[in-house]
This record gives structure tokens, C-alpha cells and sequence, in this order.
């Protein structure tokens, strides 16, 4: 299983004074008690709050100066909480803010932890949660609109990555794969003809965005940063990655009855995002993400593994 990334966070503090305004308002009392919550891999703010009348909340919160990319996810994640519908393994929006530079989404704080992955009655609730959330979203409700994009833009990029690498790139790839470049591109092609855009993915259900809660063990999907109009099949193969090397990833995959086809295109969507991110991981670090290429280059290669894995059956 995957080495967890921990973000390098700003803290809650160094928020203007508008944000921690809007917060107290919306909240109806001062806020005595902040928790950072440093997993995943984002540079903002992201803090756990309780008020002097006890109430809760999650914030996150960024501004282009701390990473240019980040808030233009969260406008993203914004729109997609808006419109989807309450479900008992999401977190309640409770409201949003836009100056155009802070943007911030507050929501209920889920006191929880993030999965045990060894406790294999905790791993098939959160499989289950995931299975559950694929098919309430399959097809997608109308409110998710064509605008908020598709995976085959990302698979795209991972096909056209493999089109001219530079030296520095392909040495970084398995001796395998650099020898059969040819045939992973013609597999990049066809899966992205054969993708099917029938639901709505997350398309980041992984250890960091998954929370348990504490009281009764329910499982709660975060951070729709990602997320995009999909395959069925999406969210199920990338929590998979967290077993990618492993032919547990197989067992996954395998419970989705998918025709031979779309099982394929699971296989390309491996190689994909295998190379794009041992070949990427090669670049320098995106600003406010220090431990963002050795994260990818480590989960790069486990893809790989899995993908070399598939090939060969």
C-alpha cells in the first residue's frame, strides 16, 4: 500500500481577517478551538472548528498566492456540493465563499479518523460506501452539467504524455514499459475511445479523502476537487490504487461485471495514469507541493506493477 503524502498546510491563522469574520458569522459564535488536518497532499488551509457555543465545522480555505491551481478546484468542488443531493456518506455543505482571491467551503466536521485498511470488515464498508455512491450517480443528476467536465481530458493527457517523453522521462519508467511504448499507446488510444461517460465520478476516492466516523463506523467520501463525468467503473478503480500492485486490485475489479471491453479500458486507465505520474513525478515540485513528485514517482510505479500484471495475464 501507498507511503501517505502529508500535505505542507497553511494554517488557520494566517487567514485574513474577512475569512475568519465570514466563518464566525455563518457559525453565530467565535470560534475557541481549531484542529489542523494535514493528510492529503493540498497547501491550504484545512482545519477542524468548534465554537464557544460548541458548534462544529469543517473549513478549507486557499488563495492563488499559496498555489495558483488550488482555488480553481475549489470553485470546482463548490459547484459539484451544490448540486448534489444529501446523501448519509457526504458531508453537509453549509456554505461557501468567493472574493475572488480567498475561497473557502465550510461543512460538517466529521469527527473521525481515516480508514484502517487492515481491518477487512472496515475495507468492504468503504467499499461498499463507494459502490453505493457509484450507482446513486449512475447516470449523473441533471444539476452535474456537462460543464464540470470529463475523465477522458485527464486520460487524454496521460496518452499524449507518452507521445514524445523526454530522456529524463522515459529513463524513469520500467525497462518493461520502454520497450513496449508502442503498444501502450495503441492501449491509451482505445481506451479512450472505449471510455464511457454514463456517471459521475468522484475520480480521488483514496485513503486521504476518506474518512470513518468515530460513534458508529459510517464511511464519508470527501474532496470533490476531481471530480468529473466518468465511467461507472470510475471510483471503484482508483480506490483500487491504493492495491494497484496487488491482485486484490483484481478482486476489485473483478465484483463490477464488466464485459471484456471495459475491462481493458480499466487496464489502460492503469497504464495511464501509471506513466503519467512516474514520468511527471521527473518535473520539479508545483508550488506549495514539496512532497508531490515522490509521492507520485512511489504510486507511479506501484501502478505499473499492476498494470504489468494485467498485461501479461
Amino acid at each position: 500500500m501507498t507511503t501517505r503524502l502529508v500535505g505542507v498546510r497553511t494554517d488557520y491563522a494566517q487567514m485574513p481577517e474577512r475569512l475568519h469574520g465570514w466563518i464566525e458569522c455563518r457559525l453565530r459564535s467565535a470560534v475557541v478551538e481549531t484542529i489542523p488536518r494535514t493528510g492529503g497532499m493540498s497547501p491550504a488551509v484545512a482545519a477542524s472548528l468548534r465554537t464557544a457555543t460548541g458548534v462544529t465545522a469543517f473549513v478549507k480555505a486557499v488563495a492563488g498566492h499559496i498555489n495558483p491551481d488550488t482555488p480553481s478546484h475549489f470553485r470546482h468542488e463548490m459547484a459539484v456540493l451544490s448540486a448534489l443531493p444529501p446523501a448519509p456518506y457526504r458531508p453537509r455543505l453549509l456554505d461557501t465563499y468567493d472574493d475572488g482571491d480567498w475561497v473557502a467551503i465550510l461543512l460538517e466536521d466529521v469527527d473521525g479518523r481515516h480508514p484502517d485498511w487492515h481491518d477487512l470488515r472496515e475495507r468492504e464498508r468503504v467499499l461498499g460506501v463507494v459502490l453505493r455512491q457509484s450507482a446513486e450517480l449512475t447516470p449523473a443528476p441533471p444539476a452535474l452539467g456537462p460543464e464540470l467536465g470529463t475523465v477522458v481530458t485527464g486520460l487524454r493527457t496521460y496518452r499524449d504524455g507518452l507521445e514524445d517523453p523526454s530522456d529524463q522521462e522515459l529513463a524513469a519508467l520500467p525497462r518493461w514499459a520502454g520497450a513496449r511504448l508502442d503498444d501502450l499507446r495503441t492501449l491509451l488510444a482505445t481506451t479512450l475511445d472505449a471510455i464511457e461517460q454514463n456517471a459521475f465520478c468522484h475520480w480521488d476516492v483514496r485513503h486521504d479523502n476518506l474518512l470513518i466516523r468515530n460513534d458508529d463506523g459510517q464511511p464519508f467520501i470527501l474532496d470533490w476537487g476531481m471530480s468529473r463525468h466518468g465511467p461507472s467503473w470510475g471510483d471503484v478503480a482508483v480506490l483500487g490504487l491504493e492495491w494497484a500492485e496487488s491482485p486484490f486490485f483484481d478482486e476489485l475489479i473483478d465484483r463490477l461485471e464488466l464485459d471484456d471491453e471495459q475491462d481493458r479500458a480499466v487496464t489502460g486507465f492503469l497504464v495511464g495514469i501509471g506513466t503519467y505520474l512516474t514520468m511527471v513525478a521527473t518535473h520539479p515540485a508545483p508550488q506549495g507541493l514539496p512532497l508531490l513528485p515522490a509521492f507520485r514517482a512511489e504510486l507511479g510505479q506501484r501502478c505499473l506493477i499492476g498494470a504489468r500484471r494485467r498485461l501479461d495475464a
